[in-house]
Formats: structure tokens, sequence, C-alpha cells
């Protein structure tokens, strides 16, 4: 089926359709549109996995066994096996964290969220997240010797060749969700937002899924397996 050239197809929509919020009409018309069209069965994939995973988190008893089984997922996925502590090296923390807006908002996640081009300054990452993308398997987590953890969530390619890492700290009820990307001048800051999670807060789908955006639109591809990982970070 042909799309429809007068359906506007927005990363709030395609949430909607994720979390089954549509009116059933509008609903047909929308997975019409997606079925043609193989960037946006992309990114619905990306909003309804992050659903799920999300769904899977709201259960758990507390934000440490949410902290837990989250990373236990990570290793199934990656095939890690092994956990390398992460160089307590001192800190200057750059707080940038998981989108807190949907990425229908985008203007609010923009004006709210820390979010650099491809190619742009970025911003200057602490010594001590430098030793843990140099080093640290996705998967894995870390204690920074500051009161916080991180956690390596994933590696990816960008459409250049780029590595880019995704990661998350954590101290206290503060988490973020950080992007950095591996440059000829050394590792940059591309994309970070902070949220302050309490009574075992875990965001919606729509907060998440604005993170998933932001890797579709920075052109990242699927993550890096263990063995792509390991040859990419020697």
């Amino acid at each position: 089926m042909a799309k429809d050239p007068q359906m506007q197809i927005t990363d709030e929509t395609l949430m909607a359709l994720a979390d089954k919020q549509l009116p059933a009409d509008r609903a047909d018309r929308v997975r019409a549109a997606v079925n043609a069209d193989p960037a946006l069965q992309e990114r619905l994939h990306l909003f309804t996995e992050t659903r799920r995973v999300l769904q899977q988190e709201a259960t758990a008893s507390s934000t440490r066994a949410t902290d837990d089984a989250l990373i236990a997922r990570i290793r199934q996925a990656t095939g890690a096996q092994h956990t390398a502590p992460v160089p307590p090296v001192p800190a200057n923390e750059n707080r940038r964290p998981l989108t807190a807006l949907a990425a229908g908002l985008a203007a609010a996640v923009i004006g709210l969220g820390l979010w650099w081009q491809a190619g742009g300054p970025g911003m200057d990452l602490p010594s001590d997240h430098l030793a843990a993308l140099t080093s640290l398997p996705s998967g894995e987590t870390g204690n920074l010797g500051n009161g916080q953890d991180l956690t390596m969530i994933a590696s990816y390619r960008t459409r250049t060749g780029e590595l880019c890492r995704e990661y998350e700290t954590r101290a206290g009820t503060d988490m973020s969700i950080r992007i950095a990307c591996r440059t000829e001048s050394g590792w940059q800051a591309r994309y970070a937002e902070t949220i302050t999670a309490s009574d075992g807060y875990v965001p919606a789908s729509g907060e998440i899924a604005s993170l998933d955006a932001f890797l579709a639109d920075a052109g990242l591809g699927a993550p890096l397996t263990p063995e792509e990982e390991r040859k990419a970070l020697e």
C-alpha cells in the first residue's frame, strides 16, 4: 500500500501507536504507512522495544533491583561475561540525562536537554568517564569512586564509521543517560539529559523513546556485538 502523502508520522504518533493510544481507524492508517516505509518501521521498533523494557522495569521492587535487572538483560543481549572495574579517577561531574520528555515535544527536549550535532563542538568529559569509555564493556558497571556508578549500555557506529557509546551514571536518585563519540581529537559528548528518580519512578515510554529518536536521527546503527566492540576499543 502506498504511503499517504498527507499523513505526517511524527515520533509522538509512533509512540502513541506503540502504547495502543491511537483510535482504531487512525492506528490502521499509521500501520499502513509504517508497513510501506522501512525508516518508520525502524523507529516504531525502537519505541516498541523501549515500551516493553520499561514495563518490565516498572515491576522492580526497588531502584537497585531495577538496575540489576536492566544490567542482566544487557549482558544477556550482548554476551558480556565479565565485570571490568572502572579505574577510580577524580571526576568533574558533567550531567547529561535520559531524555525526560516525549519525542513529540521536540522543542522542550532541545530546550532542557543537551544535544550536539555530529561534528559539533560537544563538551569535555570527566576523566573517569573517559576511562570507562575506553575500557568498560557494554552491560558492565563500574564505581567511579565519587559516589557514582557508571553502566555502559551499548556501542554504535555512525554512518561515517565514528564510534559512539551510550552509558548511564547514577548517584542516589540522580540518573543520567549520556552518549559520547570518539573523534580525531578524542571522546566528545553528543547527548545528555538528567532525571531524578523517586519512589521507584521509571520514565514513561515517550521519555526514553526520545533518546531512541536521537539515536536514529544521529545515524547510529545497530549496537555492536561484543567482538565488534572489543576490536573498536583496541
